[in-house]
This record gives structure tokens, C-alpha cells and sequence, in this order.
């Protein structure tokens, strides 16, 4: 395996090392010899990524490994004295590393087990910085609930993991929704409402009222964490066959009126906003057009009806992203704008070309 000198470093505001002369990315046209070389281009860089990208144990942190999570799950490996090994393994399997500090939760009136959660760092760049962060990544990594986890000589499943998150949802520190409701979502599709540790009844109708609420210009990473949230729970919303009333029908406005921002300002490149939803804006800068193209694009592919992930607009986008990530394939990229460009890239594949993908 080919490894490049591309590892992603946990230091408090990782950027791109190298900035590529926007003469070296690949022009602005679209592909034009169909849909498939699009489906080949895209292949190619998640699996270059994959082989050239190398993550260590001793280098890396837990923000960086599990951002590599979410986009790879159980592919994903890091070095360890030159030895490639699975993370999510590791992760789970009780080993130590910087950032990663599971801990032992309450007993648990619904399942009458003890729960678990993760330390929270806010705006931590090596540790867990949002609430349920490390739960919402490994739910959307297709980690099933039965999955076993280790902390310190116990064992837990990962439902242990997400009912404790139901038990805590009265106290958030944050005010911050987003991981919780993709990971509730994923792995309680059917349940809308529960009691907390509070004694109150809550529901994912009220987390969701929620977060449809909230500025998405003075949210995490633009507000697209956010989206990903709503999209994911009224994505089992619909499944379900419910109707959208309330609180779902808030979210679903806010999603729609979102994907129609990116739309009406996406670049001429392809590209997307700079400034998310602040305002249209462009940027020669390889890392910051990597991460909002990433971020916002992992929106699109989740959200948007299957049948509108080939319109022009969409897979102009997916070009653009992959000839980014082309043009920094020798450059140091933050993990986050990297890793959720790569899910997205992911999503779009199996959502557009994959008829088996629900």
C-alpha cells in the first residue's frame, strides 16, 4: 500500500499544507461522456483516499480517527509502529488513545442495563466537541446497535451508547441536537417518544422543532451538521409513513429552503458557497473549497429525492468535489472538510447508482 505524507494532525486548527496553483485543478467543464464516468471518477478517489491517506495512532487523535469513521467505517485503519490496523476495532475494543474517553453511564429504567457515553469537549479539535458527535458518526457509519463497545472491564452494546443519549437529551450543555437526532433516528426509528432522566416525555418531533429553529449562519461548520440531522430523522420520519405536521413540517421547510440556498449559489465551477449560508462566495484556496463543496454536498447526497441526485446542478458538483480532492491528493487537508466530502462522494454513489441502497 502506497502511503503519501497526507496524514490529517490534531492540532487545535488543522488546514491545508500545500496550497495547489488553481492552474493544476482540472478545468471547470463537465464530464460529458456520461453519467458512468462519473460513477468511475468518483470510485477512484474514495478509494485513493482510502490507500494514500495514512492515519496513525500515534500521531492522530480521536477527532481525526472518527471523522475517517464516518466516511470509511470498517475499512478505515491507522498505523501503530508501522502496522496498519482497524480503527473502529481499536475504538471499541477499549484501547487508549488521545481523545477517546469512554465512560460509564446511568442504569437505564428502559432496558434495565447500565448506559455509556463519551466524554464532552466542547469545540474540541482532538476529543468528542459536540454532544452524541462520536454516536451520530458511528450510527451513519452503518455500525449496528448490537455492535459490543468495551470501557475500562465492562461491556456495552452500542443501544447502550444510544439510550443513554435518550436518558440525557434534557441536558444538553449545548443546546445542540444534530449527532443526536442522526443517531436516535438510525438506530430508535420507531420511537418518537421516550422519557428522560428529567421524568418528562420527550420526542424527536420536539428535537427536531428544535434545530429547524436555529440560525444555520451561526451553527457548527455552516449549519450543515444541523441539516444532517433534520435529513436523517425526517428520512425515518417518512419511512414510517408519517405525516408531516408540526415540528417535521418546520424541518422540512428548513431542508427544502436549505438545498434550494445551495442550489442558487452554487459557483459556476460547481462549487458551493464558501460562506455556506451566510452569503455566495468563492475561494482559490484548496482546503476551504474541500470543506464547504464536502460539507454542504454530504447534505445534498443524503437529502435530496433519488431521482434529482442526476440532475445537472448535483452532478456538477460531485466533479467539482472529486477534482478538488484530485488536485490536494499530495497536500495535508483538515479531516473534517476531507472525511465529509468523502461521505457525501459515498452517499451519492450508492444513492444514484446503487438500486439496492434503500
Amino acid at each position: 500500500m502506497l502511503m503519501l505524507g497526507t496524514s490529517c494532525t490534531p492540532q487545535p486548527d488543522p488546514v491545508i499544507r500545500t496550497t495547489v496553483p488553481q492552474s493544476q485543478v482540472a478545468g471547470n467543464a463537465a464530464i460529458s461522456s456520461g453519467s458512468e464516468d462519473v460513477a468511475t471518477m468518483i470510485r477512484q478517489v474514495i478509494m485513493s483516499n482510502l490507500e494514500q491517506r495514512e492515519l496513525s495512532f500515534e500521531v492522530n487523535a480521536a477527532w481525526q480517527l472518527m471523522h475517517g469513521a464516518l466516511a470509511y467505517g470498517e475499512e478505515l485503519t491507522a498505523s501503530k509502529n508501522g502496522l496498519p490496523l482497524p480503527v473502529l476495532q481499536r475504538l471499541l475494543g477499549g484501547h487508549e488513545m488521545q481523545g477517546w474517553e469512554l465512560l460509564e453511564g446511568d442504569q437505564l429504567p428502559i432496558t434495565g442495563r447500565q448506559g455509556m457515553k463519551a466524554r464532552l469537549e466542547p469545540g474540541s479539535y482532538i476529543g468528542q466537541g459536540h454532544v452524541d458527535q462520536w454516536l451520530g458518526y458511528l450510527a451513519q457509519a452503518g455500525i449496528p446497535k448490537s455492535r459490543t463497545v468495551i470501557v475500562g472491564d465492562k461491556i456495552f452494546t452500542m443501544e447502550d451508547w444510544a439510550r443513554q443519549a435518550q436518558w440525557d437529551v434534557c441536558n444538553n450543555p449545548t443546546r445542540e441536537y444534530s449527532w443526536t437526532l442522526a443517531a436516535l433516528s438510525i438506530y430508535f426509528p420507531d420511537e418518537e417518544t421516550w422519557t428522560a432522566s428529567d421524568g418528562h416525555s420527550w420526542s424527536m418531533e420536539t428535537l427536531v422543532e428544535f434545530e429547524a429553529q436555529q440560525d444555520l449562519t451561526t451553527s457548527p461548520c455552516g449549519g450543515s451538521h444541523r441539516l444532517m440531522g433534520l435529513a436523517r430523522a425526517l428520512d425515518m420520519h417518512r419511512r414510517l409513513g408519517k405525516p408531516m405536521y408540526g415540528g417535521w413540517e418546520l424541518a422540512d421547510r428548513k431542508l427544502r429552503e436549505a438545498i434550494e440556498y445551495i442550489r442558487t449559489t452554487q459557483n459556476a465551477d460547481g462549487s458551493f458557497s464558501c460562506n455556506f449560508f451566510l452569503r455566495p462566495g468563492q475561494t482559490k484556496e484548496l482546503g476551504a473549497a474541500i470543506n464547504s463543496t464536502g460539507h454542504l454536498f454530504e447534505v445534498i447526497a443524503f437529502a435530496l429525492p433519488r431521482d434529482q441526485l442526476s440532475e445537472p446542478w448535483v452532478e456538477r458538483a460531485a466533479v467539482r468535489l472529486c477534482r478538488l480532492l484530485q488536485a490536494s491528493s499530495k497536500a495535508d487537508l483538515d479531516c473534517g472538510g476531507l472525511y465529509h466530502s468523502l461521505k457525501g462522494l459515498k452517499l451519492y454513489l450508492e444513492r444514484r447508482y446503487d438500486s439496492s441502497y434503500p
